[in-house]
């Protein structure tokens, strides 16, 4: 039943979707980091569904990644792009992704010993920075957006967001917060950087908000125009597999194409 794999790669939990011919889930594996003793990937490598020989894409959410324009854009100089992000670590195996017609790429890169235990076996497996289901979710979402708009994915002690002037992406990043006291000190500078006005930029949160203990009511303090939704679906689930979709993991609702 299964013709494809998706595997999710966050700092605490493993994600692992099995989908069959028409690319509906029928198989849901998960691996909590911190509830287990094992080393961090030998979980997933060692997993019967992984080890099938069929096409899988994995997604790395680390701090390695950079975004490109795709008119400047040239596969050659993937190591120079990413250098952009910060200091890399030694022996990064690099990687993209095309996003918005082409007119985006985000740059992603992974511990090489890492990339080649997933690889193993693999006669296809694509490899993408953990960004890109959330980053092709909101460019995908662009037509619908306010002239101000920012887009805020939290998840484990961190958030992507997006921000968006007259449907045009103006910036893209990830943060670590630990408090939503945290989150808000971001969200003011990223508006003010931005030149962005509270009273009328709205903010959109996704995901994990209750690990912050975000709510409207307490935001509306701050910011005039703000709310907590849910993703659109692109994932679909065969029977029995549905729990799944009421997860606040970005991916248990879109997933890149």
């Amino acid at each position: 039943m299964v013709s494809y794999l998706s595997l999710f790669l966050y700092d605490d939990i493993r994600i692992l979707l099995a989908k069959d011919i028409n690319q509906k889930v029928v198989a849901v594996h998960t691996w909590n980091l911190l509830a287990s003793a094992e080393k961090p990937i030998s979980q997933v490598w060692k997993d019967e569904l992984y080890k099938l020989d069929v096409p899988t894409k994995v997604f790395v959410h680390n701090q390695y990644f950079s975004l490109v324009p795709g008119a400047v854009f040239n596969p050659d100089f993937l190591d120079v792009y990413l250098s952009f992000s910060g200091d890399l670590a030694f022996g990064l195996k690099t990687f993209y992704t095309s996003l918005d017609s082409n007119n985006i790429q985000l740059v992603g890169g992974m511990d090489t010993k890492l990339f080649q235990l997933l690889s193993d076996g693999k006669s296809n497996v694509v490899f993408h920075h953990g960004a890109s289901s959330f980053l092709s979710y909101c460019l995908n979402e662009k037509s619908k957006l306010l002239p101000q708009e920012i887009l805020i994915y939290l998840f484990d002690k961190s958030f992507y967001v997006s921000a968006f002037n007259k449907q045009g992406l103006v910036l893209f990043n990830k943060f670590n917060a630990k408090t939503k006291e945290d989150l808000l000190k971001y969200l003011f500078g990223i508006t003010s950087q931005l030149g962005f006005d509270r009273k009328h930029c709205r903010f959109t949160v996704f995901g994990k908000h209750g690990l912050f203990e975000i709510k409207t009511d307490w935001a509306m303090d701050y910011f005039k125009n703000f709310k907590i939704e849910q993703i659109h679906f692109n994932q679909s689930y065969q029977p029995g597999t549905e729990s799944f979709a009421k997860t606040n993991h970005f991916e248990s609702h879109w997933e890149t194409a």
